[in-house]
């Protein structure tokens, strides 16, 4: 007895310590952070930027001379003389510019055009990362917002069963009518399952696009955004075609595709290259390091060379054929890329339009639709209305908070989808 006493008292405990322990409550911003530290996409695309940067450096370090230190030493031996050793070190630098530069030259340009074209790739990557936590974040919150609907129409349906029997069995009610009642109900319920199980899914998937467990447990608060979004559709424009990162990239791989034409046409001058060379000898190995050898011994020059490729089986002409069709390419895609941004920004300012005009209508649909369903069930109640009637209101007030919820993700979405398409 004494020990199912502790026990009940320690399973008390338990429960109070545990009853205001509830999920975490992420909200947007932090949901765009978690997904910015773990996303693999946003990962990928920033080693890939990190990466170029080191690409320009290495550009940069052709201009540079090559140093090269050798040493050796040789035993050998002859019939008449006998064992014989000889050693020798020098030094030499040597500084080769391609086209006489110019490939240098284009050489940079390019990876520095490539470095800003992966930038932008990473920015774009991170903005279609944030739209679609975003887009996720709003769809749980309305997945959340049609469970609460559904679960008000179920307690809705309840009553009105109740309404219906009790008036079945004073008599003023036929048996269809809490028939009809209880269809209402089992429906409510159906779509109050259907509504969880899309609660839990669209958990799911925001899980997924953060890049976390898809177990992780947590709430989310209904933090969309109120403020109306006030911007014309030319400033939207103006701003997008000056930060919209798809577009910027655009720009940059042209710039690099020109500079690798240049690159590929300097292949057809000739290289220079300058060379100094100092070296000694002596008997010993260690020997050339001591000062007498490496003066008497020494050996200095300097030279200066031109060559010109005449022939390597078309590798020249075929390297150029391919940096032109790459520049076209680059053309077309820059040239489409401005229309591509103009139809996006175009698009999602009459989102944002429509569905803002839509959230006052449906606002006012909403109201409407409630007040309905009081009077026709007021009427039910006095018998002055049929059970038909009911539905029909009930049906209309579940539609109209339904679409008033898909207006107020639709917003929110179009404004989200309207910022990543000005570079936001």
């Amino acid at each position: 007895m004494k020990r199912s006493t502790i026990l009940g008292i320690i399973a008390l405990i338990w429960g109070i310590m545990n009853s205001g322990v509830s999920a975490e409550v992420y909200s947007l911003e932090k949901c765009v952070d978690i997904a910015l530290q773990h996303n693999a996409s946003i990962v990928t695309a920033k080693n890939s930027y990190e990466a170029s940067r080191f690409s320009v450096y290495n550009s940069y370090g052709r201009l540079l001379p090559s140093i090269s230190i050798s040493t050796s030493q040789t035993e050998y031996w002859e019939p008449r003389y006998g064992k014989s050793q000889g050693a020798s070190g020098g030094i030499s630098i040597r500084e080769t510019l391609g086209g006489f530069g110019l490939a240098n030259y284009h050489d940079i340009r390019a990876s520095r055009a490539q470095k800003q074209s992966r930038y932008y790739s990473y920015i774009n990557t991170k903005q279609a990362v944030v739209l679609a936590v975003k887009e996720a974040y709003f769809n749980l919150i309305k997945a959340d917002m049609l469970v609460e609907v559904a679960n008000d129409a179920l307690k809705r349906g309840e009553e009105q069963l109740k309404v219906a029997q009790s008036r079945y069995d004073l008599g003023s009610a036929a048996l269809s009518d809490v028939l009809k009642a209880k269809v209402l109900r089992s429906n409510a319920r159906l779509d109050l399952i259907t509504a969880q199980n899309n609660y839990n899914l669209a958990k799911a998937n925001l899980n997924s696009v953060m890049g976390i467990d898809i177990a992780r447990e947590f709430e989310v608060a209904h933090d969309l955004p109120s403020e109306t979004f006030d911007i014309t559709y030319d400033e939207a424009l103006n701003q997008a075609l000056n930060h919209n990162a798809s577009y910027k990239k655009s720009s940059y791989d042209l710039a690099a595709a020109k500079s690798e034409l240049g690159a590929a046409r300097t292949n057809f001058l000739p290289d220079f290259s300058f060379s100094v060379n100092y070296g000694t000898a002596a008997d010993k190995y260690f020997d050339l390091f001591k000062n007498d050898y490496m003066a008497s011994n020494a050996t200095r020059s300097v030279g200066f060379s031109v060559s010109y490729n005449i022939f390597n089986n078309l590798g020249d002409l075929t390297s150029l054929v391919a940096a032109k069709k790459n520049l076209n390419s680059a053309k077309s895609v820059y040239e489409n890329g401005r229309n591509d941004v103009v139809l996006e920004v175009k698009q999602a300012y009459l989102d944002v339009q429509q569905n803002k005009e839509k959230l006052t209508v449906n606002d006012e649909s909403v109201a409407a639709a409630q007040e309905d369903l009081n009077i026709v069930r007021e009427k039910y109640n006095l018998g002055a209305a049929t059970i038909i009637e009911v539905l029909d209101a009930e049906v209309s007030f579940k539609t109209a908070q339904t679409n008033k919820v898909q207006a107020l993700f639709d917003y929110n979405l179009a404004i989200s989808r309207l910022e990543k398409a000005m570079g936001k």
